[in-house]
């Protein structure tokens, strides 16, 4: 038996275990917590990761008699995470659903190795296009640069779709920037069918010069096509307009911003 298949054993049945990790869950069912528990080894838990090591060494867990609770994730992310930790590979089921819980579980033990991992195995499956809304959202939420590339990779194809079909218009403005900075990073589409989906995602959510926060929001995703708007150039009321319009705009008078309005009649 290999090295690998010995680690895997010792969480399987868990002989010489000298702690265990308790993931608590709402039960589906009766709406009672349940809890799963696996039984581990300290010194891998903490060869993998800090915080696993300031969990083991704190106080609480020899009170608790060498128990940590958890209830953060999943019990089927938390076994992900163990058994990367004992294999260094993912070998359980790899499916889109656990991947908020996976990014979050990396990011809290410090093991973004384990991300890349479960990224890798992602990108061998076939998303269809919810699932790469779904992904896109976890990505522009984490910043996780890998999975932004895969996001791109997988949404490049689907790319004229997600702006025909209109399904970008569900997405914050957070994510319409993500999405609107893949989009022209990769020159899949022209500087201004982007800039006219942009005007189509205002007008469909009246985003306005009264309501600011939002308004400054969507500015600043327009700033991204400065190499096509010099000055960013707004209606009256806050509608973008597009470059084909210059000839009609008029510089605001008085303005400390690079912001244009379109002149009166």
């Amino acid at each position: 038996m290999n090295c690998k298949l010995r680690r895997l054993e010792l969480l399987r049945n868990g002989r010489n275990a000298d702690c265990e990790l308790h993931v608590w869950y709402p039960d589906r069912v009766d709406g009672k917590r349940g809890q799963r528990i696996f039984r581990c080894h300290q010194v891998m838990l903490v060869s993998a990761s800090g915080e696993f090591e300031r969990l083991i060494r704190d106080p609480e867990f020899g009170k608790n008699k060498n128990v940590i609770s958890v209830e953060d994730a999943s019990p089927t992310a938390y076994e992900a995470l163990l058994l990367y930790i004992y294999t260094y590979e993912v070998c359980n089921a790899v499916t889109i659903d656990m991947c908020g819980d996976l990014m979050h579980l990396a990011q809290r033990y410090n093991m973004l190795d384990f991300i890349d991992c479960y990224i890798e195995k992602l990108a061998n499956q076939e998303w269809p296009m919810e699932v790469v809304l779904q992904v896109f959202h976890l990505a522009s939420e984490h910043n996780h640069p890998a999975l932004m590339d895969l996001v791109a990779k997988k949404i490049l194809p689907i790319a004229t779709q997600v702006l025909k079909d209109q399904s970008f218009l569900k997405l914050s403005l957070e994510e319409l920037r993500a999405l609107m900075v893949i989009l022209k990073r990769e020159g899949v589409l022209s500087d201004h069918q982007l800039l006219d989906s942009l005007r189509n995602y205002q007008e469909v959510n009246d985003i306005r010069y009264n309501n600011m926060e939002q308004f400054q929001q969507f500015v600043e995703v327009t700033q991204i096509f400065a190499n096509v708007l010099f000055e960013l150039l707004f209606e009256v009321d806050g509608t973008l307009v597009l470059p084909e319009d210059e000839a009609f705009l008029t510089r605001e008078v008085g303005s400390d911003t690079s912001v244009y309005q379109r002149s009166s009649p």
